[in-house]
């Protein structure tokens, strides 16, 4: 019924002609059209505008309900070969995402914990491992940084330890050989500071992001690694299809792959 009173007034038989007329006469010289297209452009920036920021709002929405979920389901997780247990939670936001052990023969060397952003652990509940080990070493500005932590379980000293590791980064990484030997440094630096053991309870962190390896001893930040892609072929050392702790992956997997973050 509206359509049909606009015909009223508006169609070819239009009941005041006069009334089209006046419309035509107001809108349609040079200066009233560019009044006109000024207000379309205003109308579409206004459009496009709210749009935006419906799409932001939403973004922000889906981040924060992932958030809330995960840190419903977080909690800590006792390693079962080692009985060390990790928190759940970092101190700069970083979630516990599984733990394990690092063997050597039938030596429990370490108990090693990943933790990440809930873009890891959406990334694992949706494409499994493959998923989890693409987010943790791509380091997007959702998820900027990856840690593992690495509790000892056996001493050992200072240059074997860092050497055992910087082994384990050396062929994964593709920049220049030599840049593992500053890793490897930092790795001594730090044990050598407690009086070069890094005997039972010995707490390493190895914070890898973009920038390179961050390393620190005991709570002791020793400096940062700063290397192109040695953060992500850190990462590999872990998640990667030779990762030096199957283990660590199966509690990842055992851990979140139920909980519904999707």
């Amino acid at each position: 019924m509206g359509s049909a009173f606009v015909d009223v007034f508006l169609d070819d038989d239009a009941v005041s002609p006069t009334l089209v007329s006046s419309c035509m006469d107001t809108w349609s010289n040079p200066q009233a059209k560019a009044m006109a297209a000024s207000l379309l452009e205003l109308g579409e920036a206004a459009s496009e505008k709210s749009s935006d920021q419906d799409s932001g709002e939403s973004e922000e929405d889906s981040s924060s309900s992932l958030q809330t979920i995960v840190e419903s389901n977080v909690k800590p997780i006792q390693e079962y070969a080692t009985s060390v247990t990790f928190v759940p939670k970092l101190d700069d936001g970083l979630y516990l995402v599984g733990a394990g052990v690092r063997k050597k023969s039938i030596v429990k060397v370490y108990a090693v914990a990943l933790y990440s952003s809930p873009t890891v652990l959406q990334a694992l509940v949706k494409e499994s491992t493959s998923g989890m080990r693409n987010a943790a070493r791509s380091f997007s500005p959702s998820s900027p940084m990856t840690s593992f932590v690495l509790e000892m379980t056996y001493s050992a000293g200072a240059e074997k330890i860092a050497g055992a590791i910087a082994e384990s980064v050396k062929p994964r990484y593709s920049g220049n050989p030599s840049d593992i030997s500053e890793l490897e440094a930092l790795i001594v630096k730090g044990v050598n500071m407690k009086g070069g053991q890094a005997s039972k309870g010995t707490i390493f962190r190895f914070d890898c992001s973009g920038e390179g390896v961050r390393v620190s001893v005991d709570g002791s930040d020793q400096g940062v690694a700063a290397f192109e892609g040695m953060g992500s072929a850190f990462v590999d050392v872990f998640l990667d299809d030779d990762a030096v702790s199957p283990s660590l992956i199966d509690s990842c997997v055992d851990t979140w792959s139920k909980v519904p973050l999707g």
